[in-house]
């Protein structure tokens, strides 16, 4: 996929009411519905594809296997090339520092994932996504870009990262070998999400408070909170955006159980008052939008599943999972395992809830308080500003 086939110009579709009567704009908007990736199994696979609910990566959205369908570009050379550089563009590309989903090739390794593409189609890249674990966000994440240069060419962040940092399990490979250079490597993303699960967090599966400071050097615990950090400046993972010059809009995703309700509340506190330096000769930062901050709830697997099965569990059955095939080529597939949560029972699909101040989990309909946990997340939009000296 690293060099595109030469193409013609495209025959004039002058009887095709998607061209004739249809604007741009409109067609544009159906080419981005059509190409936006979708759960891999058809109704009759779903359950059997389905993640372990005990697994760390099972959550809202992320439920089984994702693919995109390209089969509308191959309908005719117009809709190719108005629609070719979509897919890069209107999806998310998601990487997991660590716990990812076992199916996926580069699940912490964006150098191959990007090398792979052609230069149009990463040039075309606008929203990377990270789950990261906390020791990962402070520690290492910036190093992961190593090969490549990010932000675009002439970036302030110029060529990869301090160091290679690939996966758990060895999955730090390098990028292809045309692709290797960072001059041959180039990814301009507008827009970061960074998603810090309850697992993440230090010490979860020993009930540590919350506490995490952007401009701390190394792990923060909860005392640490709100101490003066001048004297580190520029230490913390919060002052590594700028490696991202083209980065516009960040999101933080925090996520807790509802009993830890209240200590992520307090750190939300803190955050609005984040101010991620991009470019500080020109006064540019990201700043967070309080209007931007949305709670809401899901409900998973209790924490303990988590404990005892969820660095292993996977998927269902555990193959790796590219396409569906027709119907008449579908190989039977042999029952499930078993495994330690699900047990054979039909749960109900994660979906994010808008947080209800009035139910409490304890007293919550439905909820099987012996299987599962009510997860509080809350997120958080930081976008680029002007900000004068005064304010910062």
């Amino acid at each position: 996929m690293n060099e595109e086939p030469p193409l013609s110009l495209p025959t004039p579709q002058t009887s095709c009411p998607l061209f004739t009567l249809l604007p741009a704009e409109i067609r544009n908007r159906i080419y981005q519905f059509a190409l936006e990736s979708e759960d891999t199994a058809t109704d009759e696979l779903s359950s059997r594809l389905r993640y372990r609910r005990d697994a760390f990566f099972y959550r809202p959205g992320f439920k089984q296997p994702k693919r995109i369908t390209t089969a509308l570009l191959q309908t005719c050379q117009q809709i190719y090339a108005e629609a070719s550089l979509l897919p890069p563009a209107v999806n998310e590309h998601t990487f997991w520092f660590y716990r990812g989903p076992p199916h996926i090739k580069y699940p912490s390794s964006p150098v191959p994932y990007f090398s792979s593409m052609s230069p149009k189609q990463r040039a075309a890249v606008y929203h990377l996504h990270f789950f990261t674990q906390q020791y990962f966000l402070e520690e290492h994440w910036t190093k992961v870009f190593e090969g490549m240069r990010v932000g675009g060419e002439g970036g302030e962040g110029g060529e990869g990262g301090e160091g290679g940092e690939g996966g758990e399990g060895g999955e730090g490979e390098g990028g292809g070998e045309e692709e290797s250079g960072s001059s041959k490597c180039i990814i301009a993303p507008k827009k970061l999400t960074i998603t810090l699960r309850h697992t993440d967090w230090w010490y979860w599966e020993n009930n540590d408070t919350l506490g995490i400071d952007p401009f701390r050097p190394g792990r923060t615990h909860a005392a640490d909170m709100g101490k003066a950090v001048s004297a580190l400046a520029g230490k913390g993972w919060g002052h590594r955006f700028s490696y991202i010059s083209s980065l516009e809009e960040l999101v933080i995703e925090f996520e807790t159980i509802m009993r830890k309700k209240d200590q992520l509340d307090a750190i939300i506190q803190r955050a609005l008052e984040w101010r991620f330096p991009m470019k500080q000769d020109k006064s540019l930062y990201l700043v967070a939008d309080p209007e931007s901050k949305s709670a809401y709830t899901w409900i998973g697997a209790k924490e303990a599943h988590l404990k005892r099965g969820g660095r292993i569990r996977g998927i269902l059955p555990r193959r790796r999972v590219f396409f569906v095939p027709a119907p008449d080529q579908q190989p039977e597939i042999p029952p499930p395992p078993p495994h330690s949560v699900d047990e054979q029972e039909d749960f109900a699909i994660p979906i994010l809830k808008p947080f209800d101040p009035s139910s409490a989990q304890d007293n919550r309909p439905g909820l099987d308080t012996e299987k599962e946990e009510e997860f509080y997340v809350v997120f958080l939009t930081w976008r680029l500003q002007l900000v004068e000296e005064r304010f910062i």
